[in-house]
């Protein structure tokens, strides 16, 4: 594609959140009280899922085992309706189809970008996947999640700041993931195997081949300048466009 770069995104590892801090003895204590708030937070969140969980088991025991399911479910992939099959009270094959129109990314889900600088974003998606849900315990709603997806998500960037002062001209790239199909890995809390009404959340990762990321904006300023532009895209790959993709997914669905 004439005027375009492309490049294939890689693997980043999670950022510490403790910038602004320099470990001396003025801002150790606050940094510690901070960090301590923040562990007990998500301590307190994982004991409350346990509980849920151990509620949800008590009350799935005494209640029908149900064949089918049918459900929906909501993730940063957008909303998707979910069916199911329960080969017997431990197994589940299910389907999904989901998508997400396109719409403004909030500010505060987005990576700071070094070079780039300030941006604002769009994305759209669209998939659909077969996935296998495994609960070894029985009687707790607790498992992992692993299947194939096909489909497509497209990121598009544009600067807040003008490539010149005086000018009225931003950088802009599309990030776009077309590679299939891709592994998913999660674990599973609840939607047990029963009849009636059941909740569910899934924690996972989408393995992917990488994103193709591609300058759109004045192609001219692209050919007088190609070092920054190659500085932007090499910015994007390593902070925005990652080969692993967290997924977070809460689920209703009905058993019969």
């Amino acid at each position: 594609m004439d005027g375009q770069t492309n490049t294939n995104g890689d693997f980043k590892k999670s950022k510490l959140f403790i910038w602004g801090f320099n470990f001396d003895s003025s801002n150790l204590r606050p940094y510690l009280i901070i960090q301590m708030k923040k562990v007990i937070t998500l301590l307190s969140a994982a004991f409350i899922i346990a509980a849920a969980s151990v509620v949800s088991a008590q009350e799935a025991s005494e209640k029908e085992f149900a064949t089918y399911g049918a459900g929906l479910s909501i993730s940063p992939f957008g909303p998707a309706l979910n069916l199911s099959y329960n080969i017997d009270a431990k197994n589940t094959i299910s389907v999904g189809f989901g998508g997400l129109p396109e719409g403004d990314v909030p500010e505060g889900f987005l990576p700071e970008l070094d070079v780039l600088g300030p941006y604002t974003a769009t994305g759209t998606s669209s998939w659909m996947g077969v996935f296998w849900r495994h609960r070894p315990f029985e009687k707790l709603p607790i498992g992992f999640n692993v299947g194939l997806a096909s489909g497509q998500i497209e990121n598009n960037l544009t600067a807040s700041i003008p490539m010149h002062a005086g000018e009225d001209e931003y950088a802009s790239y599309s990030v776009t993931y077309t590679e299939n199909p891709v592994m998913y890995f999660g674990l599973n809390f609840g939607s047990k195997p029963v009849k009636g009404f059941q909740a569910g959340f899934d924690l996972g990762v989408l393995s992917t081949g990488g994103a193709v990321i591609q300058y759109t904006g004045d192609m001219e300023e692209y050919d007088e300048h190609p070092d920054d532009r190659a500085a932007e895209m090499d910015d994007i790959k390593s902070n925005f466009a990652w080969s692993m993709l967290p997924n977070i997914q809460l689920s209703v669905s009905y058993g019969f």
